[in-house]
């Protein structure tokens, strides 16, 4: 498989709103969201609380984006970080943005190369990662794949270069770190003059440590691996994909420890999560549960149950709450279960359609819908809706929880819903 890695310094093709550079604390103030979903991608945040019900006054502050995205912020240290794009002229963007006070720190916009996409995708969809000293930022194209690494002040630190993608409905997973490295995924569909493969690149200097190549298939996968720790401290990803099924992977070496190909039988796009030995895995028409025993690096052969296409998101990944688990389904349905046994306790359909997945922050979930409406559920056995509330505008992205309060971000807007438990 032909990869071209490129290591130099990146130099923005053009700069706007740079502000000067600012120092940043050695420890995170409080909350840190690292990546899609949370730092364990799990999206569930025990600290802090916000309104169930506001309206727009109820914002710290709202700041307007260049161009549109999908892609969920990402926050460390009382900075904010978020991609946003123009389509039309193939412009990127990284911003970073004052949780507190919702001043836009500073801007840098690239150029990019063409990339054939869904209606409903974007060039910005795939969330960026941070650490406590860099931004990690991937634009998928056809022509390459670009993975850059930013310093917190905005400072180019290193981009990287490989092939790109060849698929029907473009790019959109989101990035994964690791204790030293930068995990993403470049499937591509059958056909594609591209290998697919998953890739760990050193997040000090954008240089490969390892590349897994696997099976092209007739729907590349858009799910974001979820990291995860055994009983040995051994750190593992597990990734979900139609050619592969459920897949452990150890983190520091790429090395296959366990799979179950050909479970998951059409396109996965919700990311899988996990808990107490059962893996949960989504594809168009179906939700897998499994067990999975990380110590023994054992994926069971078959499921030990399986959900109908009534209870099974195709977007959304789904969440676990204690021993629940929640399902948001595309068309606006949220069902709760027992994560064990199956068991539905509910179903209803508070909003309308979604893309976005759900978090849970102070027990209560919160998912926003296609046409920019925020859900508010107890997180909870019987069904309880708290509140519906508007952006204005659409949203296909997810919210992030800061110590400031609640992120929230339509196509054009970052608004920030402030944190009641703060003083």
């Amino acid at each position: 498989m032909k990869i071209f890695s490129i290591y130099r310094i990146l130099v923005p093709l053009f700069i706007l709103g740079y502000a000067s550079a600012y120092s940043f604390a050695q420890e995170s103030k409080n909350t840190s969201w690292t990546r899609f979903r949370g730092s364990d991608g799990m999206g569930v945040e025990a600290m802090g609380r916000v309104a169930v019900q506001w309206d727009s006054s109820a914002y710290q502050w709202e700041v307007s984006l260049p161009g549109l995205g999908h892609s969920s912020p990402v926050v460390w240290d009382g900075t904010i970080f978020v991609t946003s794009a123009v389509d039309s002229t193939q412009t990127g963007y990284v911003m970073a943005i004052d949780e507190e006070k919702g001043q836009i720190l500073w801007q840098h916009a690239y150029n990019l190369s063409e990339l054939s996409m869904h209606k409903d995708n974007n060039l910005a969809s795939s969330t960026p990662a941070v650490d406590d000293t860099q931004v990690f930022v991937i634009w998928y194209a056809k022509e390459k794949i670009t993975l850059m690494a930013l310093s917190h002040e905005g400072q180019a630190q290193w981009q990287s270069e490989f092939d790109g993608i060849e698929a029907r409905h473009g790019g959109g997973s989101s990035l994964v770190l690791t204790d030293g490295a930068v995990v993403f995924t470049r499937e591509q569909e059958e056909g594609s003059i591209f290998s697919s493969s998953w890739v760990a690149v050193d997040k000090i200097s954008g240089q490969i440590l390892w590349e897994v190549e696997r099976e092209s298939c007739t729907r590349n996968s858009f799910s974001t691996p979820l990291p995860l720790q055994n009983a040995m401290q051994e750190k593992l990803l597990l990734f979900t994909s139609e050619a592969h099924g459920f897949t452990l992977l150890d983190a520091k070496t790429g090395r296959v420890m366990g799979e179950n190909p050909g479970i998951l039988t059409h396109r996965v796009v919700a990311s899988p999560i996990y808990s107490d030995g059962l893996a949960v895995g989504c594809r168009k028409g179906e939700t897998v549960v499994l067990e999975m025993d990380l110590n023994s690096h054992r994926v069971a052969d078959t499921a030990l149950y399986t959900l109908a296409p009534n209870l099974s998101p195709y977007v959304p990944t789904p969440l676990i709450v204690k021993d629940l688990l929640f399902l948001f389904l595309d068309n606006g349905s949220v069902a709760c279960l027992r994560l064990k046994s199956g068991e539905v306790l509910w179903r209803e359909r508070p909003a309308g359609p979604l893309y976005g997945s759900p978090v849970c922050v102070g027990g209560k979930l919160y998912c926003i819908s296609k046409a920019g409406e925020v859900m508010v559920l107890n997180a909870g056995s019987k069904y309880e809706l708290l509140g519906i509330n508007t952006l204005g505008e659409g949203s296909y992205s997810t919210p992030v929880m800061s110590n400031s309060g609640m992120v929230l971000r339509s196509f054009s807007k970052l608004r920030l819903l402030p944190n009641l438990s703060n003083p």
